[in-house]
């Protein structure tokens, strides 16, 4: 395809440094140009064209022999001295010819821009033709686009975006940063005012390092900007990214304050249950003392309407924590034995006098293919029933309460999972419908007048809501205005773990074995004369021999000196509290072959506190108040087998 264009000259002599072109080397030079080339002749035909140029017009179009101005029609722009085409121009002047851009629309109908410079061509003397090399500008034009879309990208971003050199001097700002620069009286344009004070310095590490440095806060008047720094490898310059997290910052500072407030709240509730129970394990220790002395009725009735009322006292304490914990969902299950026919018989018992009152049917029904010991939660498994058998007696003035417990099958295949499912029935005032929707809700009661007449905190129904739904089921209510309340529950058990017995279970408790001499001693260490007081009728009462210290210190110093079967610890207490003191109880102990009971009184009710106890080393916890069953119970367990 590829014709002769134009003269060869002559070899240069032998010893001239001057190159001049080859026929071969001219013809190389055609066929691998990067631009598009067509040879013509004086009568403007194609004469020849190279692979760019045939791509350019189309493959498929044989353009050789045709008139160049007919197969691309460019025309002189309006700034040429000149009319018409520019390669005629050029092959009746001789000149040299360019138009800068020329919108074509090619054979196939496909539109393309191009730029074009028209070359004459001569042998010797005489005019043979023109080259014309042309250049698609779409390439160009599509990088153009880019190189102006990124620029608009920055300029219209709406963070501020600036670079700086490697000695601080800023060399581009978008149009956010200039913004920036003229906010108000305390920046007017320095730039040391919306960055941070270290500026420099993290220029510097950015260069050197050649690792970004990122999220940098700074506070730019009622804005908190986060600066992030990167640097441009070779150039020396760091481009820098600013973010407005005004929003962010505000959002976190009010998160930090609701969980300082949680954190506040959280030990007020346990210091006020401390608090609460150290005066009711007064109350309810007196009374219970006093209840086994000689009293008139007049005062027996005085006397137990006091210790219900320090009971209800308790249980609004108890109320408060529990959902305090809900709600910091901090609420969590012990897994422990569970002999269901005591449990629900304890329950019958603490109800029964206010039943008995109202001249209550109170009926239960046990299911007997419910196995005798299952794990669980006790306690939680106690307050649920507790909770509604009590309602249940509360809102029924008269007529009967119908407790049943049965086992339903698990929906979960191949579980050891057992499924009670627990009602109790009531013959009382019932609930509307609409009442339902907010039973279990927090203070939720079924109208303003019932806690009026009832009493009661509003709480309950929503706990034991929460604590049946950790215990893997659920609970619902059926009832109607006047026709009494039904409420189901569903509580996932595990099978009960099949123990022997040990021998020294069976063997009679050291505290209560009628042929010693001696009574065992018991040190009890509290602050509170009221609590030492209480503690000790109530050991004296079991027959121990009761010694006093005031702290932590004298506690372990008169264990140093003298010989004890037990101790009471107060866990809060001046000079050294009740954890200190074990501690070095235990440390003393490590060379020693005895092991000395400790018994924790706490008015902390949680099990982190329960733990807290046992890891400083103390063998069982008691809450406050304090009962003389409970008392008596965790000592004859220490006290069975010598330590």
């Amino acid at each position: 395809m590829s014709r002769s264009l134009g003269h060869t000259p002559d070899p240069a002599p032998q010893g001239n440094l001057c190159w001049l072109p080859t026929r071969e080397d001219t013809s190389l030079i055609f066929e691998s140009s990067g631009e598009a080339m067509f040879v013509t002749g004086l009568d403007g035909r194609i004469l020849s064209l190279n692979p760019v140029a045939q791509q350019l017009v189309g493959r498929h179009q044989d353009v050789v022999g045709a008139q160049f101005h007919e197969v691309v029609g460019c025309l002189a722009s309006a700034e040429a001295s000149y009319c018409g085409c520019p390669l005629e121009h050029t092959l009746r002047t001789g000149e040299v010819t360019m138009i800068s851009s020329h919108q074509w629309i090619r054979a196939d109908g496909v539109g393309i821009e191009i730029a074009a410079t028209f070359w004459p061509r001569s042998r010797g003397p005489e005019p043979v033709g023109a080259i014309v090399v042309c250049r698609d500008l779409a390439v160009e034009r599509e990088t153009e686009e880019n190189i102006q879309r990124v620029a608009r990208l920055a300029e219209d971003a709406p963070n501020p975006i600036v670079e700086f050199d490697e000695d601080g001097v800023m060399l581009y700002a978008n149009t956010a940063m200039v913004e920036l620069l003229n906010r108000g009286a305390s920046v007017q344009g320095r730039v040391e005012a919306v960055f941070p004070p270290n500026l420099m310095d993290v220029l510097k590490h950015c260069l050197e390092s050649q690792q970004p440095t990122v999220r940098l806060e700074h506070r730019v008047e009622d804005r908190v900007l986060a600066w992030s720094f990167f640097p441009l490898g070779a150039s020396k310059q760091v481009r820098v990214y600013g973010t407005d997290i005004t929003a962010d910052v505000e959002l976190r500072r009010a998160k930090e304050a609701a969980e300082e407030s949680a954190r506040a709240k959280a030990i007020f509730l346990a210091t006020m249950s401390h608090e609460l129970r150290t005066p009711m394990n007064g109350v309810l220790g007196c009374t219970q003392l006093l209840q086994d002395t000689s009293l008139t009725d007049q005062q027996r009735q005085l006397l137990e309407t006091m210790h219900r009322s320090a009971e209800s006292l308790l249980v609004l304490v108890n109320d408060i924590l529990d959902f305090s914990k809900i709600e910091a969902g901090k609420m969590s299950l012990e897994v422990a034995d569970v002999e269901l026919q005591p449990l629900i018989a304890d329950v019958m018992t603490l109800t029964s006098e206010a039943a008995k009152k109202k001249g209550l049917l109170v009926q239960v029904q046990l299911a007997p293919d419910i196995p005798a010991v299952l794990r669980g939660d006790p306690v939680r498994l106690r307050q649920i029933l507790f909770n509604l058998v009590g309602n249940a007696v509360k809102f029924t003035e008269k007529g009967w309460v119908h407790v049943s417990v049965k086992a339903v099958p698990s929906r979960q295949e191949n579980s050891d999972t057992i499924v009670l499912q627990w009602t109790i029935k009531d013959s009382g005032i019932g609930i509307t419908a609409d009442q339902q929707t907010r039973l279990f809700g927090a203070y939720a009661q079924a109208e303003e007048s019932t806690a009026r007449r009832f009493g009661g905190t509003g709480l309950g129904l929503m706990i034991c809501c929460q604590l049946v739904e950790l215990m893997g089921g659920a609970m619902m209510v059926e009832s109607e205005p006047g026709k009494g309340s039904s409420f189901t529950y569903f509580t996932n058990l595990l099978p009960g773990i099949q123990r022997a017995i040990p021998a020294e279970s069976v063997r009679p408790s050291l505290g209560a074995t009628a042929d010693r001499t001696t009574p065992l001693r018991i040190l009890v260490v509290d602050d509170n004369e009221i609590n030492q007081v209480v503690a000790c009728k109530f050991l004296q009462k079991l027959g121990y021999q009761v010694e006093v210290a005031r702290n932590g210190r004298e506690a372990v110093d008169s264990i140093a000196h003298a010989t004890y079967d037990a101790v009471l610890m107060d866990c809060e207490m001046p000079v050294m509290n009740g954890y200190e003191a074990t501690q070095e109880i235990r440390r003393q102990e490590q060379d020693a072959t005895r092991h000395l009971p400790i018994i924790a009184l706490t008015g902390h009710a949680s099990s982190e506190d329960e733990q807290k106890c046992r890891q400083a080393g103390m063998d069982e916890v008691v809450t406050k108040p304090i009962t003389l069953p409970t008392l008596r119970a965790k000592l004859d367990r220490l006290l069975t087998v010598p330590h």
